[in-house]
């Protein structure tokens, strides 16, 4: 931590011991702002920090360490005991301890289960959104300030009794009720509006507040089952929850109603509880202030997601409505023997877009980061925009006709504006009396009709081919959608590998656009010629689905076949893989841009209108497929999402499991032959399982619900559900006339529980990233203790077995060789290997 300068410790030693702690650390963090006057912009340069990362994060650092230091000053000189400074050596919740002198008496360390406790209660208060203290740092911010003085903002936000205060208020109105008897009197007043109920309520949780819980956990291993205002608490809880006044409120417990017990548990005094809690919620308040620094447009550093997905959906209602028009012009200026070679250009962007944008995506997430793709779509879509509306011409033939209507208010572009305003020499204006009435160009009148839009989907035959190309599209997005996570699962591409993989679907929607409208434009010709008929007679349908009839009925072999070879335990080569989506992106192309150009043919006089009602189910399918494509995937797999055909995960059942703890699985196979060699292979590593119970929130999910019917008299009203990716499930498939042991362990998994990213090469759904894994090692690097639960089956594939790979005797097993960071017995960082060169001698 960082080491203040002694004027900080005289400013605070200076003050009376027994005032506020909220005047003593605001006096500490103003007195080491005027010991550092080159961390003020207004002092060096106003844009010290804008934009800058490297001041940034530096800034964010010294301030997280000088409020720790402060904070254990001010303890420290309130309970008069000598400061100790903090130690390289230790963590930053520990080096909090020392200095503000929690210290076990007898060993003169921190008690490792208060650390521990204070430790996953910061967890719980690090990120809390936009409350008070973020609010107030922010509008200190705004005026491109310094950290130190946002924090001095937030730390006098903190201490007001509608905000972290509120738990001094909230102990000050326990010591008032006194018993658990006086809870329903206590609760009669507060529905009366004569007292306050503190820690109840909340401006984000309308249901109970997600932290609660884990709070009460931690409060077990604090044992404060002898503490009275514990019990007066929970007994509020118990008689608030009952009642209809908070019920239909929605007024529950918040994180600060037990939070304070917490706190005052591990030693610290009710009136400095507000500047502990700022401890942990350093680091998203800095966070806030970090964004707030380094941001400078909306889509470029939004790390909000709803802010997120509702700024895409303003930038997809702009860039839909351009598909149409662009659509529309097209029809307006070619005609329909030649519309098939000209829809199919205009149709390039919203097909390549797929297929193009993860490549260049992908390059530009590699090299520049995310935020570099919406700052390149910022400047591209300018780069467009300035000549459209410079130079580009009105078309719309209900405004302009076939051309000789001149366009008038602001269907004219800048271009024809400009050049309307010119002086030029007039011709001699002949009366209109002397034209005829029929050669005057004359306007049709034209009503708005909101809903002739949504009308067309009822329309015949219109809505059946709306129908079907919004399906034929949904296919499309369906197999985009779910690529980049079968490419990285199974075969472990990194971001700029997937973004090239997706070169072979461009291809296809190029060739597929380029040579499927040459040849639509040659059927059309050919028909013509051969009927000899007038064109106002011919029958566009017959001349389109000429065309698109055999390629509709070609389409799903490609797709058929892509699900067929993807099972991930046998992947197909890649290049097979790339060659069928090649194949897949040009039949659906050719499709979609059939039925495009059958639309508009039957819509020719508002091609605008059918084109948006177009993008209207096409957008929709193909958003319900994107959603839904990946969820399938994960609980059928490839396969069964594409074709027909079913496949479940494991069921897990929760009997004798604590339901307020989270496990992790290992499932895998003993008796592997993989090369030359018995190896273990792993089948499935999912984290974050948590019990789902009957009357829990997780139970009242469908999927749960069918699960649980399914093995009700075996899982005793409970299941184990997955909440996060692992390294995805593999079933078991021996290879014939073999034997094999198939085991599932299952482990608690502690709240501080961290990949060991030495294994990250397990994630694929391959042989040969799951072979030779070492159950032994990640376990102890894991740190994942012993198994709470196990089980095994043994598998024999089609006929006895002839030459069994598990015997009783010592056997050569290979083991993966890996050069991992784990703990040694001493509890110190060392450098440990699976396995180094040779062989592992075990019994199987």
């Amino acid at each position: 931590m960082l080491a203040v300068p002694d004027s900080v410790h005289r400013t605070i030693r200076g003050l009376p011991r027994t005032t506020s702690p909220l005047p003593l650390i605001l006096a500490g963090l103003s007195a080491y702002l005027a010991c550092c006057p080159d961390t003020i912009p207004a002092s060096t340069h106003a844009s010290l920090y804008q934009g800058n990362l490297h001041n940034v994060d530096h800034a964010v650092i010294r301030t997280v360490a000088a409020y720790g230091v402060i904070f254990g000053l001010v303890n420290s000189h309130r309970k008069g005991i000598d400061f100790q400074p903090p130690s390289q050596e230790n963590s930053y919740c520990a080096n909090l301890f020392i200095m503000a002198g929690l210290l076990d008496r007898h060993s003169s360390c921190p008690d490792l289960t208060k650390l521990s406790c204070f430790r996953r209660f910061a967890m719980l208060n690090a990120d809390h959104g936009m409350a008070l203290t973020v609010f107030s740092a922010l509008v200190t911010a705004s005026s491109l300030t310094d950290p130190i003085s946002c924090l001095i903002s937030a730390v006098a936000a903190a201490y007001g009794p509608l905000h972290f205060g509120a738990t001094v208020s909230a102990q000050r109105t326990l010591r008032e009720i006194g018993s658990t008897d006086k809870v329903p009197e206590f609760i009669e007043e507060v529905k009366n509006g004569r007292t306050k109920l503190f820690g109840y309520g909340h401006r984000s949780y309308k249901g109970l507040d997600p932290r609660v819980r884990p709070i009460q956990s931690i409060l077990k291993d604090l044992d404060l089952s002898k503490n009275d205002y514990l019990k007066i608490t929970e007994r509020i809880e118990e008689v608030a929850s009952a009642d209809d006044y908070f019920r239909h409120r929605g007024l529950y417990p918040n994180a600060d109603f037990y939070g304070n017990f917490v706190f005052t548990a591990i030693g610290f005094d009710p009136d400095i509880i507000p500047a502990a809690m700022l401890t942990q919620r350093l680091i998203g308040i800095m966070a806030h202030w970090r964004e707030y620094m380094l941001s400078n447009i909306a889509l470029v550093l939004q790390h909000s997601y709803p802010a997120l997905l509702v700024l895409r959906a303003i930038q997809s209602s702009g860039s839909s409505g351009t598909v149409a028009l662009v659509s529309a012009v097209a029809a307006d200026v070619i005609t329909s023997a030649e519309r098939g070679t000209y829809m199919s250009i205009t149709s390039l962007g919203n097909i390549l877009a797929p297929s193009l944008g993860p490549i260049l995506g992908g390059v530009l997430s590699e090299y520049l980061g995310w935020q570099s793709i919406f700052w390149f779509l910022a400047m591209s879509s300018t780069i467009f925009f300035i000549p459209l509306v410079l130079f580009f011409p009105e078309t719309c033939r209900t405004i302009v006709g076939d051309g000789s209507i001149p366009a008038s208010g602001w269907n004219k572009s800048i271009l024809n504006w400009w050049m309307s305003k010119r002086p030029h020499r007039r011709p001699v204006p002949i009366p209109s009396a002397s034209i005829e009435p029929a050669l005057q160009p004359q306007l049709p009148k034209r009503m708005i009709h909101p809903l002739s839009t949504l009308s067309l989907l009822f329309h015949l035959p219109t809505g059946l081919i709306l129908l079907s190309n919004g399906l034929i599209f949904a296919s499309y997005y369906a197999i985009t959608a779910g690529l980049p996570s079968q490419l990285r699962s199974i075969y472990g591409l990194s971001d700029l590998n997937i973004g090239l993989s997706f070169i072979p679907m461009g291809a296809g929607t190029l060739l597929s656009a380029t040579f499927n409208g040459i040849i639509v434009d040659w059927n059309y010709r050919r028909m013509v010629a051969k009927d000899r008929q007038d064109i106002e007679d011919f029958e566009v349908e017959k001349a389109r689905l000429g065309v698109g009839g055999p390629v509709t009925l070609l389409a799903p072999i490609p797709i058929l076949l892509y699900a067929l070879t993807a099972p991930a335990n046998n992947p197909p080569p890649l290049t097979l893989t790339l060659t069928l989506i090649f194949t897949i992106s040009f039949t659906l192309t050719a499709i979609y841009n059939i039925l495009n150009i059958l639309l508009v043919d039957l819509h020719y006089t508002t091609p605008a209108t059918i084109m948006a009602t177009n993008n209207l189910v096409r957008c929709f399918l193909g958003a319900a497929a994107t959603a839904l494509v990946h969820p399938c995937i994960q609980h059928w797999g490839v396969r069964a999402t594409y074709c027909a055909g079913t496949g479940d995960l494991p069921i897990i059942s929760s009997r004798g499991l604590n339901p307020e703890l989270t496990y992790l699985l290992l499932f895998f196979d003993l008796d592997v032959i993989y090369g030359m060699n018995a190896t273990v292979t792993l089948h499935w590593y999912q984290p974050d399982m948590l019990c789902a119970m009957e009357g829990t929130g997780l139970m009242d999910m469908s999927d749960n619900k069918r699960i649980l019917a399914k093995v009700d008299g075996y899982s005793n009203g409970g299941i184990l559900v997955n909440k996060s990716m692992g390294a995805e499930y593999i079933a078991p498939r021996p290879p014939p006339f073999s034997h094999h042991r198939y085991v599932y362990l299952l482990f608690t998994q502690m709240e501080d529980y961290q990949f060991p990213e030495c294994y990250s090469h397990i994630f694929p759904q391959t042989p040969k990233a799951r072979a030779g894994f070492d159950i032994q090692q990640f376990v102890d690097l894991a740190r994942l203790g012993a198994p709470v639960a196990g089980n095994y089956f043994i598998v024999e594939y089609d006929g006895p077995v002839i030459e069994p790979t598990a015997t009783a005797s010592p056997t050569t097993t290979w083991l993966r060789s890996i050069l991992c960071e784990g703990p040694d017995p001493t509890g110190s960082a060392a450098a440990k290997a699976c396995e180094m060169e040779g062989s592992l001698q075990i019994v199987m």
